[in-house]
């Protein structure tokens, strides 16, 4: 995993909400392009952000080495752009 490939997906447009997969199996959601800032070797990922605000509740360094892959997630609005119904 590369600054590259993450400035890639954060700035498509339309941006799709995406999730990391770590090494130690754990995953990370990024739902806004703003949340996530690429360095060198890491990636610095925003806690919590708030919707519509620039504020986090906190952040952490995810380095590179660490991203086992990419996913993105399939939520918000449906294909005839429209936001889906959540039950």
């Amino acid at each position: 995993m590369t600054d590259q490939t993450i400035l890639e997906e954060t700035e498509r447009d339309p941006f799709k909400p995406l999730r990391l997969h770590l090494v130690s199996r754990k995953t990370v959601d990024v739902l806004r392009p703003d949340a996530v800032m690429p360095l060198r070797d890491s990636l610095l990922w925003f806690h919590n952000m708030s919707p519509g605000h620039r504020s986090a509740e906190g952040y952490s360094i995810i380095t590179y080495q660490n991203i086992e892959r990419i996913e993105q997630l399939d939520i918000g609005k449906g294909p005839n752009g429209k936001r889906r119904n959540r039950k």
